[in-house]
């Protein structure tokens, strides 16, 4: 397995371009108004769009800030097996970030909103990053809704103030196994599925007569990666990454769309915990059947300290 450093940046220009464009439209239209309407009336109407045009600016120009800060640590930084090398010193804190992104609707306009937030666990100066061996979690949908959380370092000094750095650890095992059983009049199927180092592995066996197909799909909650279908077939899933990642991008703008688009193009779903396995019987003119069954993924670090533990408690006679 190798390592990979990828740089995110967002794009705000489509946006501050709408807003300037809106913005024109209203001071042509104030503009008009002078010939009829009181001079302060349309100085007032004037106003709104002014107003649009500063803050689309000022979001442009933080963007483009951020976006030039995290290129600059990019270009500036190595990258060995066990860690990053910055290209001086700098002051920068250790811990978890959590990005979760998700859509408002107010008639025909839809809006995307992006929580942030930053856990700390450790204030340090220096050159060198190690890379950190934790869990990480990435549950997303292709239009940016979903959540990431994962380790992270944030510069504090210097020329890359608020860069974030974020890590995605290629280790890991699936564990579990079980069988689904799908089922409506005539129609059956069969799903079997076992973890297999970093893979998920299954067999979908089907009979069916008036059901389309089966579909399988991996994830939790509201967020679903189809990850097959068909009648009879096999299906393989690997919720790790091929190789260890290194993000670069800025805390202040970074969002859960970001990284999907920089880096994987499509609803994603990877990382370490408990997920579900959704085998589905697509019924036409009728509703589909639908069964779960869970299966884990977990750092092989974590593991050895259950078997060593789960070994200690049974040797020594205790139990839960």
């Amino acid at each position: 397995m190798g390592l990979q450093k990828v740089l995110v940046k967002e794009s705000g220009t489509l946006a501050v371009f709408a807003v300037v464009v809106f913005a024109v439209f209203f001071i042509w239209v104030a503009i008009g108004m002078l010939g009829f309407a009181p001079t302060w009336f349309a100085l007032l109407f004037l106003a709104m769009p002014v107003l649009f045009i500063l803050i689309a600016l000022a979001k442009g120009t933080g963007i483009l800030t951020g976006n030039k800060k995290a290129s600059a640590l990019f270009e500036g930084s190595s990258l060995a097996e066990r860690g990053v090398t910055f290209p001086e010193e700098l002051d920068y804190e250790t811990g978890r970030v959590a990005l979760e992104g998700y859509w408002t609707s107010t008639g025909r306009s839809r809006t995307y909103h992006v929580r942030r937030s930053f856990e700390a666990w450790e204030r340090k100066t220096g050159a060198f990053v190690e890379f950190p061996n934790e869990p990480f979690r990435v549950e997303v949908l292709r239009d940016g809704t979903g959540r990431v959380e994962a380790p992270a370092v944030r510069i504090l000094s210097g020329p890359y103030k608020d860069v974030l750095l974020i890590f995605l650890t290629d280790d890991g095992e699936v564990t579990g196994s079980g069988s689904i059983t799908l089922s409506k009049g005539s129609d059956v199927a069969t799903v079997t599925f076992r973890g297999e180092g970093r893979e998920l592995r299954g067999s979908v066996q089907a009979e069916l007569s008036k059901a389309r197909k089966v579909r399988i799909e991996v994830g939790f909650g509201k967020v679903w990666k189809r990850i097959a279908e068909g009648q009879s077939f096999d299906f393989t899933f690997s919720p790790l990454p091929e190789e260890k990642t290194v993000v670069f991008a800025n805390y202040k703008t970074v969002s859960p769309m970001s990284l999907v688009k920089a880096l994987w193009k499509d609803s994603t779903i990877l990382g370490h915990g408990a997920f579900e396995l959704k085998a589905i019987l697509d019924v036409p003119l009728a509703r589909d059947v639908v069964e779960k069954a869970e299966f884990r993924v977990e750092l092989r670090e974590e593991k050895a300290e259950k078997r060593e533990r789960s070994e200690f408690e049974e040797e020594w006679g205790f139990w839960d």
